[in-house]
């Protein structure tokens, strides 16, 4: 039976009556009866009882589907098969199924096969029109039911039709489509529905503990109907990340746009002539921007959104980040909890008075010099990543930020110093220094880091520091001006889990030398411990002056 989704009453005013109109159907399809009537759900059981069937149950979406057309085994014969399909896992775990298996979505390869069947008749593109079936293949994703229902649309179309479509495909959802994809939608609760339009406006790509700090008060249970929604195959939570369909990030965006006509009315800002209107006019009770462009304002383009919590600017070579005006920005609302804004034009953030909720201030490759004066109270930041600012001479005064709890000043190659606050970030986790190539020393930094990767510090010369976390990872490759002090601290601290240094030579301290894959130590003490621990020295040729290094490696133990 296919498609029983879209076949069942909405509204279901009367749920007893469809169930026995949708187990008729099943009876007259396995019987080869038209029009059979029954009056009680025990018909089935009664006329296929004794029969050994095969029942497929396509695109089921409601329990008491399942209730109607196969609520027992023994409703059918010995040896029958049943068969189901649904987007909600959950529906199949309130009925008692346990053999359940997940259809991934197909690869690139695959998807680009499927594509061209429907648009070309072959598995492959005609000829001049691989990019073109490539960059669309792209835009649709690998969900099955957009290959079909586009590469249907493209079929017997010329190239010049073609490229025309696509530009109205990047901003627009096919009506098929989105009636389809909008069932799913529209069966949630409201916050529920709430919740997916932030994730397809906003976060369709992030770590579910930065979206518990930014939107957890708002939504009360997160993780609960995070799950709803994975059930309901509405997202996909892989290694703790939230990953949603290109299509099912386009519905949302397209239910935002269509609530008002006027973009500065909307919750969400996605389209960049939209977002250009409402910050030129500066206007709106806007909660959040997502901007694929950078931005061309003026100092005043914040001043009428004081609700603003999301900003997110990213770049593209043809719309710069521009901010037509000497001055700063005058204002910028002070309930932000996320900025994250690349190639920001400013050379600081000294206009930002409140940053009191702020979660995760992002800004790689930035003209920043410093960010502001003073101390901020920082209480909610958990990531800061500053990333490629190769401006930036100075950091603020942490003390107020003990919640962050990662820190990214990769490539910001005008830093020299580290400021001594850094110390009292005692929830810090992971510092990445790379090629900070002014860098000269450290100062004392906290016991809760996890790793420290200050790869290529060029002018690191001191470490006025210790490392007492067991399970900390530091890297300090390339760093040849490294004095005597800092190295011998680095190898004789004892719960460091793995030091990365440059050397020409395994130093002194380790007694127990070979050569080749594998070292010989006598252990003189009888009978061992149970638990016994060591700290091995492994030198690598290094012949090219790029070749890179893997800091991993399998260790095996044999006692004999």
């Amino acid at each position: 039976m296919v498609n029983i989704k879209g076949s069942y009453p909405r509204p279901c005013l009367d749920e007893y009556d469809a169930q026995l109109q949708l187990q008729s159907e099943m009876l007259s399809k396995m019987i080869n009866q038209k029009d059979i009537v029954i009056s009680h759900l025990g018909a089935a059981q009664g006329r296929l009882g004794d029969r050994k069937v095969l029942l497929v149950l396509d695109d089921v979406d409601r329990l008491a589907q399942l209730e109607a057309l196969a609520k027992n085994v023994k409703w059918f014969g010995p040896k029958s098969r049943i068969i189901i399909t649904t987007e909600d896992r959950g529906l199949l775990n309130a009925h008692g199924i346990d053999h359940i298996y997940k259809v991934n979505f197909p690869s690139n390869n695959e998807a680009l096969q499927m594509f061209c069947m429907y648009a070309f008749g072959q598995k492959t593109p005609k000829d001049g029109f691989y990019e073109l079936a490539c960059e669309i293949t792209y835009i649709v994703g690998e969900l099955p039911l957009g290959l079909k229902v586009i590469g249907s649309h493209f079929r017997g179309l010329s190239k010049e039709q073609w490229s025309m479509e696509i530009s109205r495909l990047r901003t627009n959802l096919d009506g098929e489509i989105e009636s389809i994809l909008k069932f799913s939608y529209d069966a949630l609760c409201d916050e529920d529905k709430d919740l997916f339009l932030h994730i397809a406006c906003l976060f369709y790509l992030v770590d579910i503990k930065i979206l518990e700090e930014l939107i957890g008060q708002r939504f009360k249970d997160l993780r609960r109907r995070l799950y709803v929604l994975e059930e309901k195959s509405l997202i996909s939570i892989e290694y703790e990340y939230i990953k949603m369909h290109n299509l099912l990030a386009q519905l949302g965006k397209e239910i935002i746009r269509k609530e008002f006509r006027e973009p500065g009315k909307r919750q969400f800002l996605n389209d960049y002539k939209d977002i250009c209107e409402v910050v030129s006019t500066n206007t709106g009770s806007v909660v959040g921007i997502n901007s694929n462009f950078g931005l061309n304002i003026t100092e005043k383009a914040f001043e009428g959104m004081p609700n603003l919590q999301f900003l997110r600017v990213r770049y593209n070579s043809d719309h710069p980040n521009i901010i037509s005006s000497s001055g700063p920005l005058t204002f910028i609302s002070p309930k932000l909890r996320l900025i994250d804004w690349w190639y920001f034009p400013m050379t600081s953030l000294c206009f930002i008075n409140n940053l009191e909720f702020l979660v995760e201030l992002s800004m790689p490759y930035s003209k920043l010099e410093k960010l502001w004066d003073g101390i901020k109270l920082l209480r909610n930041l958990k990531l800061m990543a500053l990333s490629y600012s190769k401006n930036l001479k100075e950091l603020p005064n942490f003390s107020m930020a003990t919640s962050l709890e990662w820190l990214n000043l990769m490539r910001c190659s005008s830093l020299v110093e580290l400021p001594s606050s850094v110390g009292n970030l005692t929830n810090l986790q992971e510092l990445s220094l790379e090629r900070c190539s002014r860098l000269v020393s450290l100062p004392q930094l906290p016991d809760s880091l996890m790793f420290v990767n200050a790869e290529n510090c060029e002018s690191l010369e001191k470490l006025d520091c210790s490392f007492c976390n067991p399970g900390i990872w530091l890297n300090f490759a390339n760093c040849f001006k490294l004095n005597q002090e800092a190295r011998d601290l680095l190898i004789q601290t004892s719960p460091v889990k793995l030091v990365v240094l440059p050397g020409k030579e395994v130093p002194a301290y380790f007694t127990y030398r070979g050569y080749g894959n594998s070292v010989t130590v006598k252990l003189n003490q009888k009978p061992l411990p149970t638990s016994t621990k060591f700290k091995a020295c492994i030198l690598f040729d290094k012949e090219g002056e790029d070749d890179a290094i893997s800091i991993y490696w399998d260790t095996t133990c044999v006692y004999t």
